[in-house]
């Protein structure tokens, strides 16, 4: 294992395309096998329980995503702090916010976990579950609902092995989690017949192994900083909270706008309709892992140089970043243009049924999201990695909660579900605009920053 001596090194000297080879690619191979896993989940639920069991877990999805919330928030915040602490060489306060976001983290968590054991069926209903959804929508839930804990504590401490300089590692371990998730899912729902239920327990059991074998480093108390080390200091955690709440909020306004789509689309075509999204919305996420896995990849890089003053390695970081995602964005939106109705086809046992039809003429729309929708992405990490979290927060709640919820009201007035499928691409391209504008004033501060420190 490299010295710290030479981690420094790498973060402040060494060229961007090589930090960028040790921190993001290895964070985009975590991602994509995420949406290996995703896609798998979905297309064993779709075409071996049907297009209902499809919905019935995007029922869910939101309310999986209210958790994960919880994650980000503390886990981005709190690996932001230690970075820029580390990057400030003040290794025991990074050590206190390390120590401080984990154990507030394990209280929440188990909160989490007593409320939705006892309110399942509830929330479930209130989710938007029908008689037709309920039971598959439930069965998912049960599964979740004991692995809370570990599946938060496992982001957790993910993100805290790439704020210790350990991105490589982190990819071996959250990509083997996935690998176990997707042999699990398919033994338990084909193989044993456990249903949607199966779906959610392999996805427990494949994250806590992860927990287990990343806590040899973040829990080893004989490691330069550990979770077992170190004081609580509510002062940090407020720091964390802010600073990870734009993170959580894009997560959070990602849930309830999938919540406001499946109420929309529900009552505009039915149980098809909502099959139908969900298949575009598996797509959505894969495409999307590519951009998330570059910026949150980034993060502890950006937040490490602002704190040891390096604002110009900060700004070609972001260019070089930029560069990237927006040679994805186009790449994703040509293929799913030629060949979006092949990608639809894996969730669907029939190119015949109605859901299949709806969900092809929908993502032909729904792709000009992606030639946008990285820039967004990448800007709001950036925000977060300087410790502007108001600024990432404005573009949080404009792209991902006010835009779209406007949208999606307004717009199937005029086009009907035309504009359901419209609501999200516009809503990126207007955040888009504030974002750049945010961007800018944001640079303009760097700019002075810099010339002080010269």
């Amino acid at each position: 294992m490299k010295s710290n001596l030479d981690d420094k090194y790498l973060l402040e000297r060494a060229p961007v395309s090589r930090l960028f080879m040790k921190y993001a690619l290895p964070s985009v191979v975590t991602m994509l096998f995420f949406g290996v896993q995703s896609l798998v989940d979905g297309v064993v639920v779709g075409t071996h329980l049907g297009s209902d069991a499809l919905g019935g877990i995007n029922i869910i999805l939101p309310l999986f995503s209210f958790i994960f919330v919880l994650a980000l928030i503390i886990g981005i915040g709190s690996q932001t702090l230690v970075s820029m602490e580390l990057g400030r060489n003040n290794p025991e306060k990074a050590q206190d916010a390390m120590t401080t976001g984990f154990r507030s983290l394990a209280v929440v968590s188990l909160i989490t976990t007593t409320l939705l054991f006892l309110f399942d069926e509830q929330l479930t209903k209130l989710m938007g579950a029908d008689e037709r959804l309920l039971p598959f929508s439930l069965a998912y839930l049960k599964g979740l609902v004991p692995f809370i804990l570990p599946l938060t504590l496992c982001f957790y401490s993910d993100a805290m092995l790439k704020a210790l300089g350990h991105p490589r590692f982190s990819m071996i371990i959250m990509s083997l989690s996935v690998v176990i998730n997707v042999a699990l899912s398919l033994f338990f729902v084909i193989g044993l017949g456990f249903g949607t239920a199966g779906a959610s327990v392999a996805t427990g059991i494949a994250f806590t192994v992860g927990l287990l074998i990343s806590g040899s480093i973040t829990f080893n108390p004989k490691q330069r900083l550990s979770m077992m080390k170190g004081r609580f200091r509510p002062q940090l955690l407020r720091r964390a909270a802010y600073n990870g709440s734009s993170e959580g909020f894009s997560e959070l306004a990602a849930a309830i706008s999938i919540l406001i789509i499946n109420l929309t689309v529900v009552r505009l075509l039915g149980a098809d309709g909502v099959a139908a999204f969900t298949a575009i919305n598996y797509i959505n996420f894969t495409g999307l892992l590519f951009y998330i896995g570059i910026s949150e990849g980034l993060i502890p890089v950006l937040s490490y140089n602002y704190g040891a003053g390096n604002f110009g390695r900060v700004k070609r970081l972001f260019r070089f970043a930029a560069t990237i995602n927006m040679s994805i964005g186009i790449t994703v939106f040509a293929l799913l243009q030629v060949f979006g109705s092949h990608a639809i086809l894996l969730f669907f046992d029939s190119p015949e049924i109605q859901a299949f039809q709806i969900a092809v003429d929908g993502l032909h729309i729904f792709a000009f999201v992606f030639l946008v929708n990285g820039f967004n992405v990448l800007i709001i990490s950036y925000f977060t990695a300087l410790g502007e979290a108001r600024n990432s927060l404005i573009v949080s709640m404009l792209r991902g909660l006010l835009f779209v919820s406007v949208g999606v009201t307004v717009l199937p007035v005029f086009f009907g579900i035309y504009g359901v499928w419209a609501a999200i691409p516009l809503a990126e391209f207007s955040a888009l605009g504030v974002a750049l504008l945010l961007f800018f004033k944001t640079n303009r501060k760097l700019l002075l920053h810099e010339q002080t420190f010269a």
